[in-house]
């Protein structure tokens, strides 16, 4: 169906007035002599996703259901009541669930009391019978001036695919909490990512529209990511039917915002990042169908961020899906919590460095490098010292270099060949055409001699006895100009995110983004910002004008510093073992270095993450809470010099998403694999991950302080604002205990078992002194 064409879902308002007796469950006819009464009966199969609310506001919450009773629309009738037995009713109005919607219905209820629970069900007649969803309980906001603690949980990563909730059962064991905040990647995309999701198990599904659908892979490892609107409604409700994740939402009101799985993985703006470059990814239509179902489905208050709150009906327009998405909003709690929803995802920028560059390319020659550290105010000597420790460059098209290019031309022609093959499913001569092109305009200009050496050494194994390529000697890598390549930065293979997303070098990194960012500032932009100017003056203009006790800022992302430093200069972990191996040459010298693991988060954007610590978080005292990375941390920034106030990121761990330690051993062994045989010390280096992450920040150039580490750890939190200060507490288990993977086991039948095993890390910020309690 076109755009134009295509009808919404509806945000209908209904005001709470005086309290009435339910004509619903009155007389079964007109006759008064015949009076009795039609009692709702709850029949969960035709509320397939059960209930929801969210949003809530000191007068005002967003209710949400899911009806289906055939093909065609349903009308229901939506009940309000302060009780459970819904003895007076504050709301009964006629609504319809339109298959157009996707069998939807989202409400918002006003004049409301602050502060107070709410029970809501959602009914219509069905052959005599009045056919109820279950009951819902929500909770208002309290009202911008009251004195009350307020205690919320926060959770983020809830893959679906072999995997259960299990960790929300910490949540479901307490009634206290006033909402529960999710962090995004409430749904993945893809339908069995063997790179990261689980492939076996009973939880797995397809595509009912596998058409609509894209297909990545090839053979035993292709796999589908949802691309249509029926796709998208498919996740949430397959993700929505689970018992637990239902029976968290009828007790507490949600407040979300999204990250990438929403979408496309590791997606920045309408792009995704499956194919790694070999092909282009944007995809301006599926951008839009995602976020129209995440408003069919999510009890947000998508028309508030567009200036909508009057009463009558709100639809979802075409203009309010991208390029003028706003999810961004803020939420008040009393005097102690004023809550900033922010959009990291929408209108970021590509991550720095392509995923199909080139590695030999050389992005800043010597003259470059020197102009700009100069610029930055460097002493001549440690320009010289930093262009010692770059690249050495070759310019491939001078004459003396011509048996070079063309050998080089013809190696990355074969290597570009079978790379766009695999990745692409393309014949030979189709691949071989695109290979030729790549090759042709890769193989030109500056370029590193360090890794064309080692591709022609590669290539030179390969080949017979006599083969022209074996008579080619090394290109030279001393007494020649030096440069930061791709390869400087980490980079060292065609198409990858090794290098472009993940484990990039440090030092080299920070130098080419703060390049990047100064030459886009210096054209009125910035290539490091996620935020759209108009996201950008509201986060600003929230944050300090308010005169809330704390101010907390939603992140999908961690603004945790996640450094590996395997380098020389380290600082020292206090670990014997582990410093011994370090310093051993069992590592290999490529990866005696200071890694970044993860530049698709905050600190890929470095420059721009600082400036926003430092003259807004740090200056207004403001916290931050985040997920995604799928590990649980505390990061410390520093103290704004001007205000004296400072600024904390707690980190949420996954619900269900495999850890972030297993992820980054898939990814070291992957670096390593290219390394050649690596001692079995080096691929234990798993067992050190939180230390050697801790470690890292210690150093004095790492201005924020990691100060609490679990990349093993799947998880939940629940926070606690009040004028005592700011507490989290974080609920965490590990992937397997004794013998039993705890996420891909269901506990809902023996929840006391799995919370007999759970973990619990308790922090107590009090504004000025971050303190790690008891268990």
């Amino acid at each position: 169906m076109s755009f134009t064409r295509r009808r919404f879902l509806h945000t209908l308002v209904v005001s709470a007035g005086a309290m009435t007796l339910s004509s619903l469950t009155g007389c079964s006819n007109d006759n008064p002599q015949d009076q009795a009464m039609v009692l709702p009966e709850i029949m969960p199969e035709y509320f397939p996703q059960s209930v929801m609310s969210g949003d809530p506001r000191p007068d005002s919450v967003i209710l949400w259901t899911r009806a289906v009773d055939g093909d065609g629309d349903l009308s229901l009738t939506l009940q309000l009541s302060t009780d459970p037995a819904f003895q007076e009713v504050m709301v009964e109005e006629a609504f319809t669930a339109a298959a157009a919607n996707g069998h939807c219905l989202k409400v918002r209820v006003t004049d409301l009391s602050p502060y107070s629970h709410y029970y809501y069900r959602f009914l219509f007649e069905k052959e005599g019978k009045l056919v109820s969803s279950r009951i819902g309980r929500t909770k208002t906001a309290p009202a911008a001036d009251a004195d009350v603690e307020v205690k919320f949980g926060f959770a983020s990563c809830q893959d679906y695919l072999g995997r259960y909730y299990n960790t929300y059962l910490s949540l479901l064991a307490r009634d206290d909490l006033d909402f529960v905040l999710h962090l995004g990647d409430y749904i993945y995309e893809t339908s069995g990512d063997a790179s990261f999701q689980a492939t076996d198990g009973e939880r797995q599904f397809e595509f009912r529209d596998g058409d609509g659908a894209l297909t990545l892979g090839s053979g035993d490892s292709a796999f589908q990511a949802a691309a249509s609107i029926d796709n998208y409604r498919q996740l949430y409700e397959v993700y929505r039917a689970d018992p637990v994740l239902q029976e968290l939402h009828e007790r507490y009101p949600l407040v979300a915002i999204w990250d990438d799985h929403e979408f496309s993985d590791d997606s920045w703006q309408t792009n995704a990042t499956y194919l790694n470059g070999a092909a282009g990814e944007e995809q301006t239509g599926r951008k839009r169908n995602a976020e129209q179902v995440y408003f069919e489905f999510m009890p947000i208050d998508h028309a508030a961020p567009h200036g909508d709150s009057g009463s009558g009906a709100l639809e979802v327009s075409e203009q309010q899906l991208f390029p003028n998405t706003k999810i961004y909003r803020d939420l008040r709690f009393g005097q102690h919590l004023h809550l900033a929803m922010t959009d990291y995802r929408t209108f970021r920028p590509d991550h720095l460095i392509p995923e199909d560059a080139f590695p030999a390319t050389v992005v800043m020659d010597s003259a470059t490098l020197t102009a700009f550290l100069s610029a930055q105010g460097m002493p001549q000597a440690a320009i010289d010292a930093t262009l010692a420790q770059m690249s050495p460059v070759v310019e491939i098209d001078a004459e003396a270099l011509a048996p070079y290019k063309a050998a080089f031309v013809e190696i990355f022609t074969g290597l570009y060949t079978q790379e766009l093959m695999t990745r692409l499913g393309l014949d030979q001569p189709s691949a071989l055409a695109q290979a030729s092109a790549r090759a042709t305009a890769a193989v030109t200009g500056k370029l590193t001699s360090s890794y064309l050496n080692l591709v022609l050494t590669q290539a030179q194994a390969t080949l017979p006895d006599g083969h022209p390529l074996k008579a080619l000697p090394p290109l030279p890598e001393t007494g020649v100009d030096t440069g930061l390549a791709y390869y400087t930065l980490g980079k060292t293979t065609l198409f990858s995110d090794l290098g472009a997303r993940y484990l990039v070098i440090r030092e080299t990194f920070d130098l080419y983004a703060g390049y990047l960012e100064s030459m886009a500032r210096q054209q009125g932009g910035s290539v490091q910002t996620p935020y759209d100017q108009a996201q950008f003056a509201w986060l600003q203009g929230v944050l300090t004008q308010s005169d809330a006790t704390h101010k907390v800022m939603a992140s999908s992302v961690s603004f945790a510093p996640l450094l590996a430093d395997l380098s020389p200069a380290r600082a020292d972990s206090g670990v014997t073992e582990l410093e011994a191996v370090l310093d051993s040459d069992l590592v290999p010298a490529a990866l005696k270095q200071r890694f970044y693991l993860n530049v698709d988060h905050w600190d890929g954007f470095p420059q721009f993450k600082g400036s926003l610590v430092n003259d807004l978080l740090s200056a207004t005292g403001t916290l931050t809470l985040s997920g995604d990375i799928h590990a649980s941390f505390v990061t410390q920034h520093p103290a704004n010099p001007n205000t004296g106030l400072a600024s904390v990121d707690f980190t949420t761990s996954s619900v269900s998403s495999g850890t972030f330690g297993s992820f980054l051993d898939d990814g070291l062994n992957g670096l390593l694999a290219q390394l050649g045989d690596v001692p079995p010390e080096v691929s234990q280096l798993k067992y050190f991950f939180d230390t050697i992450a801790l470690t890292a920040s210690q150093r004095d150039d790492v201005s924020s302080k990691l100060v609490f580490s679990r990349m093993w750890e799947h998880g939940v939190s629940v926070a606690t604002a009040s004028a005592k200060g700011f507490a989290v507490e974080y609920f965490n288990v590990p992937t397997v205990w004794d013998g039993v993977n705890m996420t891909k086991t269901s506990f809902y039948d023996n929840r006391a078992a799995f919370l007999a095993n759970v973990r619990t890390h308790r922090f107590h910020w009090d504004g000025s002194e971050l303190q790690m309690l008891p268990a």
